[in-house]
């Protein structure tokens, strides 16, 4: 099989390819949506809910080269690969890029860790990639050390730095000058939100995929590199527009703190828009150093339901009944038990020092916010997807200056992309099973601050599964486990029983 990068370093071109390779590289380049089954398009008989990364048996995304190897590697395909090499930097090299960060640093508060100049050059040497960096491996700083690089050497002169929100904004804006010592390298930082103007002359623009993705692609042509934070979010479609309009970028790259699995959909997507996984930094590696705090997680398993509603849930899934369907019911019922309100509530208020409690719905959250209001001795903010942004940095920097302040907030708005780091316990109140958020929502108490070694995680499921069937709620607990045992992180399971409401 022959490909060749194309001029414009977006696609490798098949040129040559027997029928059967054809047939392998597209089954392997070909995966399903997740839950395609619930799909209305599915349901409907109109898509089969796959989706392709070879297009007219042609062109494969140039960010797929590594996996397009690997799949030839496994086939037993012979492969010759045209052009790869303008994707690898030749001229620069581990050693001479560690004295620079060193030399660069010189004198500042802050020294660069070894990981962090390891996979600062990892992406300035392959240009087009993805690092997976657990909270608090210092992100922003890795992105400033390539940056710097870039404008020092001239390898890049105006350079796009798209963040999930606001806050991070302005707070990358911040730690860039900060990380700036004495000034060493021109730089002129531009923030893009809503109601931002646009100035030509600077070289560094930091912006959120919202403000971004309405403008044309003649603004995006300006940028010689593009960096992507929580690039997990890339299967949206704001932040695929984005990168595919960046079409003159050399450099592209994301960084996340949770790429999804190997063999999914949503992992070929991210490599799509960006390139290979690079450099990993996990938590239990950045605990092992002691540059995170340590995390204790108590799974709190509670039983309420009456064997009469056990037997209920049970019929309604073994009916056939949709799915989905009767794991709305769930929900209903968990979310609606005033048994279980009145449990979470008092866990919350006894358990010391600042809390930050999640939930999904905000019917839910706005429930243990009035009870946690009305009965805890703590004070008690609340944040949904419509809360000011101004208002949630009040209470962020609420949090940071006290010591008995409880953060009712949903996992939209806070298990990504914000810093605190005096957090000392995380509740999970609602039922989840996505790897994404459990990571990015723990990574929120894994910063280290001086009032705390740990974070404690108290993690709520719901049992009211039978001797036969076992609830979705439940199952969802079972699935978070096993990420904590994935992480290495000390947990202990405690079954409680209450009466419910019903």
């Amino acid at each position: 099989m022959i490909l060749t990068l194309t001029d414009d370093n977006q696609f490798l071109r098949i040129d040559d390819a027997t029928e059967l390779e054809l047939e392998q590289i597209t089954i392997s380049l070909t995966k399903r949506i997740e839950s395609w089954r619930f799909n209305p398009l599915v349901k409907r008989g109109v898509w089969d809910g796959y989706v392709s990364y070879i297009k007219d048996d042609k062109w494969i995304p140039a960010g797929l080269w590594r996996y397009v190897i690997q799949i030839c590697k496994d086939y037993k395909i012979e492969i010759q690969l045209n052009g790869i090499k303008r994707l690898i930097d030749p001229d620069i090299n581990a050693e001479a890029f560690e004295e620079w960060a060193l030399a660069f640093f010189e004198g500042a508060e802050i020294t660069p860790r070894d990981y962090q100049i390891e996979t600062a050059y990892n992406i300035l040497k392959f240009r087009k990639c993805l690092a997976e960096l657990a909270t608090s491996a210092g992100k922003t700083l890795i992105s400033f050390l390539t940056v710097a690089y870039m404008l020092e050497k001239k390898k890049a002169e105006k350079i796009l730095f798209i963040v999930p929100n606001v806050s991070l904004v302005l707070q990358a804006h911040e730690d860039f000058h900060d990380y700036n010592y004495m000034n060493k390298v021109d730089l002129k930082i531009q923030q893009i939100f809503a109601g931002k103007k646009i100035k030509s002359n600077k070289n560094v623009i930091i912006g959120t995929y919202q403000s971004l993705v309405k403008k044309d692609k003649e603004y995006f042509e300006q940028f010689d590199a593009v960096i992507v934070d929580e690039t997990h979010k890339a299967k949206s479609a704001s932040i695929k527009t984005i990168l595919q309009k960046c079409t003159n970028a050399l450099y592209k790259y994301g960084l996340s703190g949770t790429i999804p699995k190997d063999g999914t959909l949503d992992k070929l997507t991210l490599m799509s828009q960006t390139g290979p996984v690079i450099s990993e930094v996990k938590a239990s590696f950045l605990q092992e150093q002691g540059h995170i705090a340590k995390c204790l997680v108590k799974v709190i398993e509670m039983n309420y339901a009456t064997d009469k509603q056990r037997q209920a849930f049970q019929e309604l899934a073994q009916n056939k009944y949709d799915r989905k369907d009767v794991f709305s019911l769930e929900q209903n019922f968990v979310i609606n038990n005033e048994g279980r309100l009145n449990f979470i509530t008092n866990v919350i208020s006894r358990i010391p020092r600042n809390s930050l409690v999640l939930f999904h719905r905000i019917e839910h959250g706005k429930k243990i916010y009035e009870k946690l209001r009305q009965e805890s001795n703590k004070r008690v903010f609340y944040v949904d997807g419509g809360t000011d942004k101004d208002i949630r940095e009040e209470y962020k920097k609420k949090m940071e200056a006290g010591e008995e302040v409880v953060i009712v907030a949903s996992f939209g708005t806070f298990s990504t992309g914000i810093s605190i780091k005096k957090i000392h316990n995380i509740f999970f109140t609602e039922s989840f099973k996505s790897e994404v958020i459990i990571r990015q929502s723990i990574g929120r108490g894994l910063r280290q601050h001086s009032s705390k070694d740990k974070v404690l995680i108290i993690d709520f499921v719901d049992n009211i599964r039978t001797s036969e069937w076992d609830n979705y709620l439940y199952k969802h607990g079972k699935a978070r486990q096993a990420i904590y045992r994935q992480e290495k992180f000390d947990y202990n399971i405690k079954i409680v029983k209450f009466e419910g409401d019903i």
